[in-house]
């Protein structure tokens, strides 16, 4: 296959070149990468400057070191090199989990997100265990997924997956599950003054049963199929017989 892999944590990532070096012996792949690490910013994207792209090589493979946002990494890699030379967009793997509501604040998964805009297929990989040992089981996984017929990804779907903290060996069988809305709680501390630190988990009281930070607390991989469609579709319909009718112009 013809892989685009990006990520969020910057082209120093050993979980980035452990994904890639389980791959690229059986599959075509070009990196796009931040040239900072750009965790928690989202879906954000530069178009108030230009960006400045440095084109590097590793062991034969493209690698695109872009100035800005995960989100921009896709971008100009997909407008680059060309929408029709990628079959399929990896991001990560993130050291980390990016389960339930950090999905809004992940750059691992805008790189996911903006392949989706594009009508690609992509998933993102991230990790609560952060040993070489957990990435290399990530990248085994994904290699062995890619030596099947991928599952069918409508346009605008992406996976958002995410593995356990505890070993590999103890882990058990994926689970395809909901995202968990539970929030964090969040709270600012002052570190001197008038600067503020945020500070803040997920609340384990509010994790919902059956969704994928419950089935991570459990040793379960979790797989999140997400949609760029955030339209609330059951509210609209209510909405259309309920909402009073516009007043008719005089």
């Amino acid at each position: 296959m013809r892989l685009l892999i990006a990520n969020d944590d910057g082209v120093k990532s050993p979980a980035l070149w452990i994904l890639v070096d389980a791959l690229r012996a059986h599959h075509e792949i070009v990196v796009a990468t931040p040239a900072h690490e750009q965790s928690g910013t989202g879906h954000a994207f530069t178009f108030q400057r230009a960006i400045h792209v440095a084109q590097q090589s590793r062991e034969g493979v493209p690698v695109y070191v872009v100035d800005g946002f995960p989100s921009d990494c896709v971008k100009y890699a997909i407008c680059h090199v060309g929408l029709a030379n990628f079959d399929l967009v990896l991001s990560g793997i993130n050291p980390g989990d990016n389960a339930g509501v950090c999905e809004p604040y992940s750059g691992t998964l805008a790189c996911a997100r903006e392949a989706a805009l594009f009508g690609l297929p992509a998933i993102a990989l991230s990790s609560l265990g952060t040993t070489p040992a957990h990435f290399q089981a990530i990248a085994a996984w994904a290699a062995m997924l890619l030596e099947c017929p991928l599952p069918p990804f409508p346009r605008g779907s992406f996976w958002n997956v995410n593995f356990p903290a505890m070993p590999p060996s103890e882990w058990q069988e994926l689970k395809i599950c909901r995202a968990s809305s539970a929030m964090f709680l969040d709270r600012y501390q002052e570190t001197t003054p008038g600067t503020w630190q945020l500070i803040g988990n997920k609340n384990p009281v509010g994790i919902e049963p059956g969704t994928d930070d419950a089935w991570l607390a459990l040793g379960h991989p979790a797989l999140v199929p997400l949609r760029i469609d955030s339209t609330h579709h059951e509210l609209a319909e209510r909405l259309e017989s309920t909402f009073p009718a516009a007043a008719s112009k005089a």
